[in-house]
């Protein structure tokens, strides 16, 4: 599997066998980083906000995935498990949605804009997870306190942060440097390549570097 981080929650997945997703992708006008159009075979999306929303980022192509339940796409089994956006049960932001698949016998889950710790429930449903995408910019989603507490739940294999502070975000988060406090990060790198037998259980943390992620 190759991961690219395109900017804020958003990621472009590609198996060996050439199947690619795209995660959560933004409208450049609500973001600021650039929301190039990738031909995607499937888009999932968290949540209807405008920076999780544009499905036509993903080409006229992609199946659109959107909200909770099981779905078979391209002989993938995706699940979507119901959660909120903030810590009061969707009060403020309302729902998102936590999407969980195996792709390269990799187990993937993405918080999509979580706002709270997970329910024992929602632990069991996300089950073992090999590539977490976490959310550790607090604000409008769990802050790096909420995001250590989320990756003591899950224990994933690899970490990979979103939806912080950069040059090129329009809107105020924290940045990343409070969630890497006490860790040791891979450093940031254009792509990350994964496969099954490189996994292991020490819990990496891995910075993906975004082209226009500071402005320039």
């Amino acid at each position: 599997m190759i991961v690219t981080w395109m900017g804020h929650s958003c990621f472009l997945l590609k198996s060996e066998e050439g199947r690619s997703l795209l995660l959560d992708p933004f409208h450049e006008s609500d973001v600021g980083y650039a929301m190039p159009i990738t031909e995607a075979d499937i888009v999932i999306i968290s949540h209807d906000h405008m920076d999780h929303n544009n499905v036509d980022a993903a080409g006229s192509k992609a199946e659109v995935i959107f909200g909770p339940g099981e779905y078979i796409s391209m002989e993938m089994e995706i699940r979507g498990i119901k959660s909120y956006h903030d810590a009061e049960r969707g009060k403020k932001r309302g729902t998102n949605t936590i999407f969980c698949f195996t792709l390269d016998g990799i187990r993937v889950c993405h918080l999509g804009d979580l706002g709270h710790t997970l329910s024992r429930t929602q632990v069991k449903a996300i089950g073992p997870v090999d590539l977490l995408f976490l959310p550790v910019g607090g604000g409008y989603t769990i802050d790096a306190v909420g995001a250590n507490e989320v990756m003591r739940q899950l224990h994933p294999a690899v970490t990979v942060p979103m939806h912080y502070r950069t040059g090129a975000l329009g809107f105020e988060l924290e940045p990343v440097d409070d969630f890497l406090k006490g860790k040791w990060p891979v450093k940031p790198q254009e792509k990350l390549k994964l496969a099954k037998e490189d996994l292991s259980d020490e819990g990496k943390v891995v910075l993906l570097s975004c082209p226009g992620a500071e402005g320039c």
